[in-house]
């Protein structure tokens, strides 16, 4: 390469004259910025995590900058707010992959969603991120050709920028030599004029060697970015597994921890595919059922409450009523009064509209297997939820074909976990037949006390019902004033509900309802 440089005079007139000193820093490897707190918080989800730290081993051997981009995964998909370190304290490797890596994650498709189930939930974030490096892992070799060709690229860039440094710190101490002479020294000069082309050596060999990783980048921009997404979707898939299995079976499904009790559950659950299927739809009704709570107001037995705005005086809430009473606040009741904004209660019902024990018939024929009966069980696993919260009975009738099935009782305080798990996984399978179930839950009435119970029927079939056992229980219905409440899963053959009418009072359907509005409405006469 032809010098740049022959004499002192190019030098002191070029910008290198004002070279000074590299200052020095140490470079890092964590693009993300963590408070301590949250480096305390990942420490704890880190630990006895064998499988994370044989990963991260391995492939460090092809890249040390990738044990820090699984801490800043984590970073990235927990923090509130996140933060990055600026680019000059980075290493090469952490520039050059870290940064595309996290950039492409940001950017992808599911991140959003990512974002909205991790943020500030420390489980949910760590098992995604453990999911994602898992997978990065996988696919590092081709991440790496993408981002520069493979690992001796990165290399290769981080030993010039360590020379480049060099050489800079060897010319601004020749430059101090010189200015500290009180006369000229030739050979002096000559080293600044040698020490000013090696240097220029050096950051022409850096602009091209990273120019060659940019463009390569750059080249394999979609190959890259399809990976990334690949994970990041395979991420998403996790944080939402463990949102739902902890949102479903845990006694505080708000708190996203680490714990005993959700790592246990974690653990269990995943075993059945079952539970995990279940998992999906229970978590999403318990809140349902926790929102409809949030909503309601119940005042003494049998009676029901919610809010709305009005000027019906008989419903106004006595806190409003109470503006009455002092001269200075009777002004504001009228104002009040005259444009309807009293605070009212809405709606008032009696108990054997939903307030009474409640009995669930599950169809289990083979027809349900799968998705529908995964919905059914959630639907099962919520009505008892609502059953125990205001100290209800509950029994889970599951039926199939003509005498086929098997009764879960639920007493308040009189069962555990594992009961719910075992009613969760039983499937009997056969055929369709709805007087065996109703025989049971009339028998649970006369035997077991659960009079004036509330039936809720789930199926997806047709059966009809001789007209001789029709007659025998709408005569037991109007003596022991419960109803029956049918749940028809006929989303892919609407009109067949010809069979539950003959029963059921009220009759909610897949093929005109969407399951969450079905669950909605269960719930919002339930509590």
């Amino acid at each position: 390469m032809m010098k740049k440089y022959r004499t002192i005079d190019s030098v002191l007139n070029s910008p290198l004259a004002e070279t000074a000193a590299p200052i020095e820093a140490e470079c890092t490897d964590r693009v993300m910025r963590s408070t301590k707190l949250e480096d305390s918080i990942y420490t704890d989800l880190r630990a006895d995590d064998g499988g994370l730290d044989q990963i991260e081993q391995d492939a460090e051997k092809k890249l040390a900058s990738f044990p820090a981009l699984s801490r800043d995964v984590f970073q990235s998909f927990y923090s509130l707010l996140p933060r990055r370190s600026g680019e000059e304290s980075l290493s090469v490797a952490a520039r050059k992959f870290n940064v595309p890596i996290l950039n492409h994650i940001t950017q992808s498709e599911d991140f959003s969603t990512l974002k909205s189930i991790c943020e500030g939930r420390e489980l949910p974030a760590y098992e995604a991120a453990s999911e994602f490096i898992a997978r990065a892992a996988g696919e590092l070799d081709d991440l790496l050709s993408d981002l520069g060709g493979d690992k001796s690229e990165l290399n290769t860039l981080e030993k010039l920028e360590k020379s480049e440094e060099q050489a800079q710190q060897d010319l601004a101490d020749l430059l101090e030599r010189m200015q500290r002479c009180k006369e000229r020294d030739a050979q002096l000069e000559q080293s600044v004029v040698d020490a000013a082309n090696r240097l220029d050596s050096k950051r022409r060999q850096v602009e091209a060697v990273g120019k060659m990783i940019d463009t390569s980048a750059a080249q394999h921009k979609e190959d890259m970015t399809a990976i990334v997404a690949q994970a990041v979707s395979a991420a998403t898939e996790k944080a939402e597994e463990v949102q739902n299995i902890i949102g479903a079976w845990s006694d505080e499904p708000g708190k996203l921890e680490k714990n005993e009790v959700n790592t246990g559950l974690l653990d269990l659950v995943r075993k059945s595919q079952v539970l995990k299927d279940i998992s999906k739809y229970l978590g999403r009704f318990r809140e349902m059922f926790a929102q409809g709570k949030r909503n309601g107001y119940a005042y003494g037995r049998g009676e029901k409450y919610s809010l709305e705005l009005g000027n019906n005086l008989s419903r106004a809430l006595t806190s409003e009523l109470a503006m009455l009473a002092s001269p200075k606040t009777i002004p504001l009741f009228l104002q009040k009064y005259q444009r309807k904004q009293i605070k009212q209660y809405q709606r008032r019902e009696p108990i054997y509209k939903g307030m009474g024990d409640i009995i669930c018939c599950l169809d289990e024929s083979i027809s349900t297997r799968g998705d529908p009966a995964a919905w059914g069980k959630a639907v099962a696993l919520t009505l008892l939820e609502i059953a125990a919260d205001s100290g209800r009975s509950f029994a889970l009738i599951h039926f199939a074909g003509d005498g086929d099935f098997k009764t879960d009782l639920f007493r308040p305080g009189e069962y555990t976990m594992q009961d719910k798990l075992s009613a969760a996984e039983t499937f009997l399978n056969g055929g369709t037949d709805f007087q065996t179930p109703m025989e049971e839950a009339l028998r649970l009435m006369k035997e077991e006390g659960f009079g004036n119970a509330d039936i809720v029927f789930v199926t997806d079939g047709e059966c009809e019902l001789p007209q001789e056992y029709l007659d025998q229980l709408h005569q037991a219905q109007a003596a022991c004033r419960f109803t029956v409440t049918g749940v028809l899963l006929d989303k892919e053959e609407p009109g067949m509900d010809f069979s539950l009418k003959a029963f059921c009072q009220d009759i909610y359907r897949t093929s005109q309802l969407l399951g969450d509005d079905i669950v909605r409405e269960l719930v919002t006469k339930r509590v």
